[in-house]
């Protein structure tokens, strides 16, 4: 199967790799060029699966060609973090995508945080409603909708936090930025959380695998949704605090655990007044004070994709396993369709 895959964040990778280690072949649209070198280190054996094209979304003729030969859309662009950016850039970019994957009949794809579901965090089930409580959480909220009317057929995948290989060094995900790199790197351990809330931690090889499996599978997964439009969820194992994650991480490591400092929420809102990352993560505040756990969906029930256990996911984030070579068995599950 051949996908066009927007994006090449630490999603983008995650599902570069996981798809051409089983055989699928990939056209990656970036804003920047990439060399060959830059390519096959980032790749190692499955780089020659993985072309490499540089343009904007907005420029449509340019996403067109992109597009040639592609069997699905893996729609993994963003935006800097913040409200106000995230209003202007995602919408006419969403739509660009949709309006192209109607015209040449194939699925897309999104990513989706727990930003919309912010009032059902606590214990998130498939198919709750939109609750959402900020702008970021509205933005999704209304990006949701929009693809739910459009006649383009499209599968949301909801991940909660992400760990796993891909996650080190973004600066992105949280519990990998606050919690484990701290600790590696022999630094305190500053929590913006309540370090004994059970939060639930998506594997990004997980959320990859169940990106490309919903793009295999799109039409059999939308068939009896309104608009040919469904949200899920990806493969998330039990949830655990952030203390917890930082015991593992130092066991795993073999380095000395650290007291998990937490800032208290009042602060996070006060410094939200004059600090943008602040104001926005204040924003989302009752992800990381309180509960967040993201229950298992039908990819997990009844398509058999199963989480990762959530210390092997730590072990991979702390120490990348070595990739699969190009063309083996990336497996699915066994009873897997598509």
């Amino acid at each position: 199967m051949h996908h066009l895959l927007i994006g090449e964040g630490q999603i983008g990778q995650e599902i570069a790799h996981h798809a051409a280690a089983r055989g699928d072949t990939l056209t990656i649209l970036r804003r920047s060029t990439v060399t060959t070198d830059q390519k096959w280190a980032r790749y190692g054996d499955a780089a020659p699966a993985i072309t490499h094209v540089a343009g904007d979304v907005l420029d449509r003729q340019a996403l067109r060609r992109a597009a040639a030969g592609a069997e699905s859309i893996l729609a993994c662009f963003h935006a800097p973090y913040d409200a106000r950016i995230w209003q202007t850039v995602l919408p006419p970019r969403e739509q660009a995508v949709l309006d192209l994957a109607e015209t040449l009949g194939i699925p897309v794809v999104f990513p989706e945080s727990m930003y919309a579901f912010l009032g059902g965090a606590a214990r998130l089930a498939e198919g709750a409603r939109p609750t959402p409580g900020d702008p970021k959480g509205r933005i999704r909220t209304e990006l949701m909708e929009a693809r739910r009317r459009h006649p383009a057929t499209t599968v949301s995948v909801v991940a909660s936090d992400v760990v796993g290989p891909t996650s080190r060094g973004t600066g992105t995900a949280v519990a990998t930025a606050l919690v484990i790199e701290p600790l590696l790197a022999g630094r305190p351990v500053v929590v913006l959380a309540d370090p004994d809330a059970p939060h639930s931690l998506t594997h990004l090889p997980d959320l990859a695998q169940a990106m490309v499996y919903c793009a295999r599978t799109a039409t059999t997964l939308t068939a009896e949704a309104p608009g040919r439009s469904v949200v899920l969820h990806a493969p998330t194992d039990t949830a655990h605090s952030m203390r917890a994650l930082a015991a593992r991480t130092a066991e795993h490591a073999g380095v000395r655990e650290r007291r998990v400092i937490a800032v208290p929420r009042r602060l996070t809102a006060l410094l939200g007044r004059v600090n943008t990352l602040m104001r926005e993560l204040s924003g989302i505040a009752d992800l990381w004070y309180g509960p967040c756990v993201l229950e298992p969906g039908v990819l997990t029930t009844v398509h058999g994709l199963q989480a990762t256990p959530w210390a092997e996911a730590i072990a991979s984030t702390i120490a990348p396993p070595p990739r699969a070579a190009h063309g083996s068995a990336a497996a699915e599950p066994r009873d897997a369709r598509g």
